[in-house]
């Protein structure tokens, strides 16, 4: 395995990605995803990524409607969890690393890879005409206030918010918190400055353009 340079922007993409869909056991690292709109992404951009940065292959594997990336390798476990600071198990709490804090160009970045795998961007309609929305869906408040402070020092704003429903396959009451960005002067501010590198979000992107 190779480990990283702490301030390759590459870095700072995957962490994001890690951030949105990521999760660590004590021998494995699985990115997971949508297989309809992202098995694009996690061959062509993910499992190139992985490659460069750490030296691994990643195993991509499909269940269902999931795209998966699996890597058995214990020393990047343990890079993850002690450099990083990402939990083994469940994700009961969620922080952007301090290694996204180095510099703009790392914050971006990890801004960027949580968009791309836990974003979304649409197209809202009212009275005045239609206008891009970029929004982020998290069960961790911390993260998503974290995400809009980040968002600030590109002097992007943003407004968050919760939403309570009903988990049919829980059973039980759940909580998310959202971070929407909205209209075109935000839209191109996070286009020029954060970024996105999944194919399926640059589609997007080009039919909002249409709607100008």
């Amino acid at each position: 395995m190779i480990l990283p340079d702490l301030d390759d922007p590459n870095l700072g993409y995957e962490t994001g990605v890690h951030l949105g869909d990521g999760s660590l056991s004590e021998y494995r690292y699985v990115i997971s995803g949508n297989r309809h709109n992202e098995t694009h992404y996690y061959e062509d951009v993910l499992a190139p990524l992985i490659r460069r940065l750490y030296g691994i292959d990643p195993t991509t594997c499909f269940e269902n409607s999931s795209v998966y990336l699996r890597i058995y390798n214990r020393e990047l476990v343990l890079f993850k969890h002690s450099v990083l600071g990402f939990p083994i198990g469940r994700k009961l709490h969620l922080d952007i690393p301090n290694v996204a804090m180095r510099n703009l160009e790392m914050t971006a970045n990890v801004v960027s890879g949580l968009y791309d795998t836990d974003g979304s961007v649409k197209v809202r309609h009212d009275k005045s005409g239609d206008y891009p929305r970029i929004s982020l869906g998290q069960k961790h408040e911390e993260l998503v206030e974290q995400t809009r402070t980040c968002l600030s020092l590109f002097g992007i704003s943003s407004t968050m918010y919760r939403n309570d429903y009903f988990d049919p396959r829980s059973g039980l009451f759940e909580t998310r918190w959202f971070l929407d960005i909205n209209g075109f002067r935000n839209f191109d501010l996070f286009l020029e400055r954060i970024g996105t590198r999944s194919p399926y979000v640059r589609g997007r992107i080009e039919a909002i353009d249409a709607i100008r």
